[in-house]
């Protein structure tokens, strides 16, 4: 187990890497031009001498592989370069939004698993019947409106026509009730579908019917039994949905005017902010990656089957496990 888990760490740097290095050159040979975005943000006169200065102090008048591997020098010491339109610490501003967005997230997070476990499991104990029609007529229609859109129907009825709540900015709590729901509903509807397939399916499973042929009904039936052996690819796809929300972040801090890392982001995208963009890109990629191998320890962690092969594997390597 323990060399399972630093097997799964340690291929979270080679993944973090080469989407690093993608980015790097992918921004440096996408045909936008930093230097000029600057100096039209600036309104100053775009001189030969000036362009050719900035570009020395932006360090990109060096070969791209130097430049990327002075910047991988800085980014290991979590140090991701100034801000070409701030020029303040890129690691600073990072610091400085990210309790927002984090906080955004995890709202988010707890909203998906308090909606999406009762309504997949009411959906499954309702079956085929009025209760389990709705919900999966609710699921369809959230699944199928982007979280943007959702934003402004919130924002139109509960902060223009009721004027109940705040449409813009971070003032307290009923601040994030808007975001949350936004950033939430996509990942409520396929979280509840996902459990609703997966318990429908363990349903067919023998433990299952000698369980009800014990007399094991109602809530207990579907709660303990059911769910419980339907939970591992529940527990995969909210691993999936943590890093879903922190990319939903980018837009609906947009929408709502949160200082946080997704609006910095755009800011950064838009006037062609390198150290801005590489940085937000390392950062969502690791959050990725992170929650993927912490789902893969949690996976093997809660299946005994797993725990086996992973011992069959990582103590006989040179033998397939079978």
């Amino acid at each position: 187990m323990k060399k399972f888990i630093f097997y799964r760490i340690c291929s979270i740097i080679p993944i973090v890497l080469l989407v690093s290095f993608g980015t790097f050159c992918l921004l440096r040979l996408g045909g936008s031009d930093p230097v000029m975005a600057y100096i039209l943000h600036s309104h100053i006169p775009a001189t030969p001498e000036l362009i050719a200065e900035l570009r020395v102090e932006f360090g990109l008048d060096k070969p791209l592989l130097q430049q990327y591997f002075l910047w991988l020098k800085d980014a290991i010491r979590l140090d991701f370069g100034i801000s070409y339109t701030s020029g303040r610490s890129v690691s600073a501003d990072f610091l400085h939004f990210l309790p927002n967005t984090l906080l955004l997230v995890l709202c988010g997070f707890i909203l998906t698993i308090l909606c999406a476990l009762p309504l997949g499991i009411a959906s499954v104990y309702y079956h085929n019947r009025f209760p389990d029609f709705l919900i999966r007529f609710i699921c369809f229609i959230g699944v199928s409106m982007p979280n943007f859109w959702v934003a402004f129907l919130l924002v139109l009825f509960f902060s223009i026509y009721l004027e109940w709540l705040p449409a813009v900015g971070l003032e307290g709590a009923k601040s994030l009730i808007l975001p949350s729901v936004s950033i939430a509903l996509m990942s409520i509807c396929i979280l509840a579908r996902l459990i609703r397939a997966n318990m429908l399916e363990v349903q067919k499973e023998r433990h299952i019917i000698y369980a009800k042929m014990r007399g094991v009904r109602g809530l207990r039936l579907h709660i303990i039994h059911i769910f419980y052996s339907a939970f591992l690819p529940i527990l995969t796809a909210m691993g999936m949905h943590i890093g879903e929300l922190v990319g939903g972040a980018l837009v609906i801090e947009s929408v709502f005017g949160l200082p946080g890392i997704g609006l910095y982001s755009i800011s950064g995208i838009a006037n062609h902010d390198y150290p801005v963009i590489e940085c937000f890109i390392v950062i969502l990629s690791a959050s990725f990656v992170l929650c993927n191998a912490l789902v893969d320890i949690l996976y093997a962690v809660f299946d005994p089957r797993m725990r086996k092969q992973m011992a069959h594997t990582y103590e006989n390597p040179s033998k397939e496990y079978v």
